[in-house]
């Protein structure tokens, strides 16, 4: 059981259980790399990976370049464990870092951090320049606001806001003159400079490409105002409900020509409708793409050039991408292919209990001139190899124009793990098309490496006992497994007969081994068989043990 992890801070007054203090030939340091330490505006950070804290710990502050601490901290407080089943419920340390409280120093400046507490033989162990502490006057956004109800006719809103530096020493807080803001969204950054007062009021402008803010159910756009180079912390997030308008793709033709399995230039328009009905383009720069295939923007006068893939005639759909400006739009582009052939469709494969590969798939042949025979390869790619070979070439009749045709392979030698296709590798009259390739085919060898029916010889009646052991072949990792849970059927077969009769069944246990007691009756040959099953396993068989019956 995973013991409790605190929830909350608390004061560390018995953390840094006391050490066994050994000989002094053992004495040593139990943290030799020194801990990890970091460092905020106002407190320090240490974590040595374990909640056992060494005994009398400290952190000495120095002025950068001198020797003389100026400060010393010796209470710390536990970090809230954020995440409770990190890497497991069962195997959570728990958190390990403590930190102090805020720091109030009585001189700005930069300091160096040293970290000392005692050795296990009670010396005292210093680890100098862990880190720097900077102490400074910490800029922060108090007040922003953002006016305005754009659209993408008129995107300019209002933006005022005040800025102040807070002085860590007495939380006292004066303006930030002439002090540099970062307003920023998901497309663009802006810098601004505050007044003497540290105030600032201008207009911004957005790109009208900004996304969604998802923290929301609304229409909305977050703008953050942060100081330049502070934390994020220091900064305030607006949200400015944005009004969608209607929008309409427009492409410069419906249909695309091309061959199988090329991509064809498509070019179109893309515009919106303002609050007067009027249709404009949409901004410079807004997300589209051929679905699920490539990505692509705007440009100009709200044009935009791409590829599609000809796909057989699959219909190919363009999407212009929801943003809170406009909504998510499609439109279609129907492919022509010109005199081409390939396969659509992943191959479908079967694999018996018998070692027997069968593949098939439809040809696809668009636009072809006159009938003709076309030559197809059957190829196989192993499990972790880069290379296609051909097992296979079929010919496959083709009539003039478009047509389909199911292409099969059947009873192929199983070669072991990997991905089957059919390709068409084209001529010089008609182009290869696509060539997908199929699920990854896999079953698992099986084997009996051990196999026994004793005593031998046996008297008439008397108990036979067959032994043996079913292993399994991992075909990703190449490894021998026991075969636990299977079924084996054993067989027998009488002196000079050519017919086997079953005569009894056992299961393996967890080592995949069997026993079976019967009764000897004839002399004559034993052997068990796994008869596979409907996906994972090839069927198996023992080597044959000749039992004479006396």
């Amino acid at each position: 059981m995973r013991r409790p992890t605190l929830s909350v801070l608390c004061t560390l007054g018995a953390l840094g259980g006391v050490l066994a203090v050994p000989a002094a030939a053992q004495a040593a340091d139990p943290y030799p790399s020194g801990p990890s330490v970091r460092t905020s505006e106002t407190a320090i950070f240490l974590d040595f990976g374990t909640t056992k804290l060494p005994k009398d710990l400290k952190v000495l502050l120095r002025k950068t370049g001198t020797d003389t601490p100026v400060a010393t901290i010796t209470k710390f407080d536990v970090l809230q464990d954020e995440d409770i089943c990190m890497p497991s419920c069962q195997d959570d340390p728990g958190e390990t870092g403590i930190r102090t409280s805020a720091l109030g120093l009585a001189d700005l400046g930069r300091y160096a951090v040293d970290v000392e507490y005692d050795g296990t033989g009670g010396e005292t162990i210093l680890h100098k320049d862990e880190a720097v502490f900077d102490y400074h006057l910490i800029p922060q956004v108090k007040r922003f606001e953002v006016s305005g109800e754009p659209d993408l006719e008129n995107r300019t809103v209002t933006v005022t806001a005040d800025a102040t530096l807070r002085d860590p020493r007495d939380d006292s807080e004066t303006p930030m003159a002439n002090g540099r803001l970062v307003l920023e969204t998901t497309a663009a950054k802006t810098e601004l400079t505050t007044d003497a007062a540290g105030h600032v009021e201008t207009s911004y402008t957005f790109t009208g490409t900004e996304k969604h803010d998802t923290s929301t159910y609304q229409n909305d756009v977050a703008v953050v105002l942060r100081p330049a180079g502070a934390a994020a912390a220091h900064g305030l997030t607006r949200q400015v409900e944005v009004y969608q308008a209607s929008t309409t793709i427009t492409l410069d033709s419906p249909t695309v020509r091309g061959a199988d399995g090329t991509d064809v230039p498509l070019s179109g328009r893309a515009t919106y409708r303002d609050r007067n009905g009027v249709s404009k383009p949409v901004p410079v720069g807004t997300p589209m793409s051929v679905y699920e295939v490539r990505s692509f923007k705007t440009g100009d006068d709200g044009r935009f050039t791409t590829e599609v893939p000809v796909y057989g005639t699959q219909r190919q759909t363009i999407a212009l991408h929801g943003t809170p400006w406009v909504p998510t739009t499609y439109a279609y582009v129907t492919p022509d292919p010109t005199t081409s052939a390939g396969f659509h469709r992943q191959p479908d494969v079967t694999v018996s209990r018998y070692k027997k590969i069968s593949v098939s798939a439809v040809f696809d042949r668009y636009d072809i001139p006159a009938p003709t025979t076309l030559k197809v390869n059957l190829q196989f790619k192993a499990l972790g190899s880069k290379t296609w070979v051909t097992k296979k070439t079929i010919n496959s009749p083709a009539a003039k124009g478009d047509s389909s045709r199911t292409v099969t392979a059947a009873d192929l030698p199983y070669p072991g793990a990997g991905v089957w296709r059919f390709q068409f590798p084209g001529t010089k009259q008609i182009p290869a098309g696509p060539a997908p390739e199929s699920y990854m085919v896999s079953r698992s060898m099986t084997a009996f490496p051990e196999f026994n029916a004793s005593p031998e010889p046996v008297k008439k009646g008397a108990s036979l006992k067959i032994t043996g052991k079913l292993e399994e072949k991992n075909d990703f990792s190449g490894k021998w497994q026991k075969f636990a849970d299977a079924r084996v059927d054993l067989y027998f077969r009488a002196k000079g007969k050519t017919t086997w009769k079953k005569a009894g069944t056992a299961v393996t246990d967890k080592n995949g081994k069997f026993t079976k007691t019967l009764k000897a009756t004839k002399d004559g040959d034993w052997q068990a068989r796994y008869a596979g099953d409907n996906y994972l396993h090839f069927y198996g068989q023992s080597r044959l043990d000749f039992v004479d019956v006396k």
